[in-house]
């Protein structure tokens, strides 16, 4: 029986906050402190908003320095005539984001293993945010999540960005060749990205409910076979059994 799972890394695997936070500190300091704390702020979250909006609506990959240009342009634009070097601060963000101190979701680490136990070829899907892939791949491999997966694909890897069909076939073949799989699932706290994409590319879906948005139940089944919502990651053996079961006899 052919398996696997692939899982986004922010919100999912780690925190996203910390690392949100990280961005505003180096962006703040490349500025000079000249800009108020809460500004910078208010413009990384200002794009983070419209870089999610480009890949649901577009699926446009946008590169981190192109965040860094706009936020001087806007800068300029407000009549701010400060600079920074964008190659300098991306190089900043990079490093300060593969450095960060942070403890990865234990039911996400847990739900890996025993994943990988059962079978599973486990790969990592991510979009890119404020910093570079390899920031990210860094930061895994220093927590010791690398070492549990099969693959890691990002979107600055590939130039797809989840929602796009693309992003979730490309980690599909390099898992498994031309073996289709008997089970394939994308876990993501994302609703659009992660469980509208894996289900608009014929996968099966968990979306990850932390603050239970979605749901308050440990296990939700939105669509039968294919769609499922959790609290925690620690309803992914029963999720997994839910699937399995699912699987027609040849």
């Amino acid at each position: 029986m052919a398996k696997i799972i692939t899982i986004d890394v922010w919100g999912t695997l780690v925190p996203v906050e910390p690392a949100i936070k990280a961005v505003v500190d180096v962006l703040h300091k490349s500025l000079g402190g000249r800009i108020p704390y809460q500004t910078v702020q208010a413009l990384i979250n200002e794009e983070r908003r419209k870089m999610k909006l480009a890949r649901r609506e577009k699926h446009e990959v946008v590169p981190p320095i192109y965040t860094l240009l706009d936020i001087q342009r806007q800068l300029r634009n407000r009549g701010i005539n400060t600079f920074f070097d964008v190659y300098q601060t991306q190089d900043a963000i990079d490093d300060a984001i593969s450095r960060l101190e942070i403890t990865p979701y234990e039911d996400a680490v847990e739900a890996i293993k025993h994943a990988k136990a059962e079978g599973y070829r486990i790969g990592i899907i991510s979009n890119v945010l404020l910093w570079r892939s390899r920031a990210t791949r860094k930061l895994l491999e220093t927590l010791g999540i690398s070492q549990l997966v099969d693959l890691q694909l990002y979107a600055d890897d590939i130039g797809y960005v989840k929602p796009a069909v693309q992003i979730f076939e490309a980690a599909k073949t390099l898992l498994l060749g031309d073996v289709e799989p008997d089970v394939y699932l994308h876990i993501g706290d994302d609703f659009y990205e992660d469980f509208l994409g894996a289900l608009m590319a014929g996968y099966g879906a968990v979306l990850i409910d932390r603050r239970e948005q979605h749901t308050k139940r440990e296990l939700t089944e939105a669509v039968p076979c294919r769609a499922y919502i959790v609290r925690s990651l620690k309803a992914l053996p029963l999720v997994l059994h839910e699937a399995e079961s699912c699987i027609k006899p040849s």
